[in-house]
């Protein structure tokens, strides 16, 4: 993930305006290299979101298709499955669609 930095109160190793790649994320906190290379953790609110990670894009995607299926009555959805592990968390889910 790459972040921008808008707020370096309290923090002289940042750079306002300057992208910062993302090694960690927490609730509240970005891990990321400073300006003096060195890794440091930093409050989420000092910067603004430039490029979400893979994860994060393919998962905004499946919700988008989803959401679509949802308004449109599941038109396009041929099977569904939900598997879960022995404590009853879900593991995976699989969607079949009718797409040719």
């Amino acid at each position: 993930m790459l972040v921008k930095c808008s707020n370096n109160t309290l923090c002289s190793s940042l750079t306002i305006g300057k992208e910062y790649l993302v090694i960690d994320e927490g609730d509240k906190y970005y891990v990321i290299l400073d300006d003096t290379q060195n890794e440091i953790t930093t409050k989420k609110d000092r910067f603004t979101v430039v490029e979400d990670s893979d994860l994060a894009k393919k998962t905004k995607a499946t919700i988008t298709e989803l959401n679509y299926q949802l308004t449109n009555d599941f038109s396009d959805i041929k099977d569904f499955k939900i598997r879960k592990n022995s404590k009853g968390e879900i593991k995976e889910i699989i969607v079949k669609f009718k797409y040719e």
